[in-house]
């Protein structure tokens, strides 16, 4: 007889796409919904293309490294450093590259033992809860930050004898907050005091849209004993483009050191035989040309730009703007009236040709979070223009 992992029963409809059919269906034309960046410049384009092209022509046909080629691993340390996360030049080797943020998401998660938990700051991508599903343990929602404050209490509450890590992500999906330092530290602290593990998921830290009064703090350079227990995740799909996949993981020196850790690369290797060397090399040219990033310069100007028209739009609508974004490019608006978030993203997408993500897919749906249902997340990456915005809402 055919029996089916256990591990099904946790799971739910993809949270964003489920909602993207939803809409599509009601009549939605404009698309607000799945997180997408902009076209990078057409002059990086061209360095990462020339890189993949000359890759190609090679001739190679062996796999790539399993943790990625050391070209790579290395260009991403000397990157990081110029968005406040102080790697060591030794965490090269702590480097794992993957096929895009989720896969180093998944592979997080999938190492604490099934029935482990992992406290998920919330609201969050509603697809953290899969993921710690998949992988046998539970994902448990906590409002670890509220008002740009640590909420020591809710983090306590959360807490469990299975309690094994916890997950953040800065700048959030879906609201962009950046919390200041002595936040971070705070939360550091907490989650040392109790010898919790820390995934810092922080794919939008180079689309901060003023880095110098807003910067990125990592969990990872709060203190040495913070430093050994945070694996930092990150992806170049903000950076270059989403279909490259591409992404990559530095693990916690403490997980590394585990006296299981020695066969670590190959349970890694299980997930993939190695992230496409054509792609490595492409975005290696590109983090060797600007390891600054400083092409992405005009495009966050644009995206803070972008997020006052959609946000002036919306409040026009009725809509409450409760936080207002620091970086990437999503808005988490409150509903007209308090109205129900799902109802209210059918409503426009039927009335309004509009389509939207509701707030229970960010955690809404979790007891405790139903105040989330009553907001929507609104993206406005992927070649949006003010332009275009302002003549879809007027």
């Amino acid at each position: 007889m055919l029996k089916l992992t256990r591990h099904l029963a946790d799971i739910v409809p993809d949270p964003v796409r489920h909602w993207i059919n939803v809409d599509k269906e009601l009549g939605a034309k404009h698309m607000f919904t799945i997180g997408e960046p902009d076209p990078i410049p057409k002059d990086m384009l061209a360095v990462y293309a020339k890189a993949v092209y000359d890759e190609e022509l090679s001739g190679k046909v062996s796999y790539p490294p399993v943790a990625g080629e050391e070209s790579l691993r290395k260009a991403i340390v000397g990157m990081e450093k110029n968005f406040n996360v102080n790697y060591a030049e030794d965490d090269a080797s702590r480097i794992y590259v993957t096929a895009g943020g989720s896969q180093g998401l998944q592979f997080a998660f999938s190492l604490f033992r099934p029935g482990s938990e992992i406290i998920a700051m919330t609201p969050c991508w509603g697809t953290i809860f899969n993921m710690t599903a998949h992988s046998g343990v539970k994902g448990v929602p906590a409002e670890l930050f509220k008002d740009g404050r640590f909420v020591k209490e809710n983090a306590e509450k959360a807490l469990s004898d299975n309690t094994q890590a916890v997950y953040v992500n800065f700048p959030a999906n879906p609201n962009g907050i950046v919390l200041k330092e002595k936040v971070i530290k705070e939360f550091a602290d907490w989650a040392v005091a109790h010898d919790l593990q820390i995934i810092s998921d922080a794919p939008y830290k180079y689309l901060i849209y003023e880095p110098g009064k807003t910067p990125y703090v990592s969990p990872l350079n709060c203190s040495p004993e913070a430093g050994r227990k945070t694996t930092e995740i990150s992806s170049f799909s903000k950076i270059i483009k989403p279909d490259i996949r591409l992404g990559y993981l530095r693990i916690a020196p403490e997980i590394l050191e585990h006296p299981e850790a020695k066969r670590l690369l190959y349970y890694f290797r299980n997930l993939s035989a190695g992230a496409s060397r054509p792609a490595q090399a492409g975005v290696t040219a590109v983090l060797n040309k600007d390891p600054k990033l400083g092409f992405l310069k005009p495009m966050v100007k644009n995206y803070k730009e972008k997020a006052e028209v959609l946000g002036e739009c919306l409040e026009k609508l009725g809509c409450t703007l409760t936080e207002k974004p620091a970086g990437g490019y999503f808005l988490f608006p409150q509903t007209p009236d308090g109205m129900d978030g799902e109802e209210y993203v059918k409503k426009t997408a039927a009335e309004r040709k509009v389509g939207f993500i509701p707030g229970s897919s960010f955690g809404g749906s979790y007891k405790g979070f139903e105040n989330l249902k009553k907001y929507f997340r609104a993206g406005f990456g992927g070649g949006w223009t003010k332009e275009k915005i302002r003549e879809v809402f007027n």
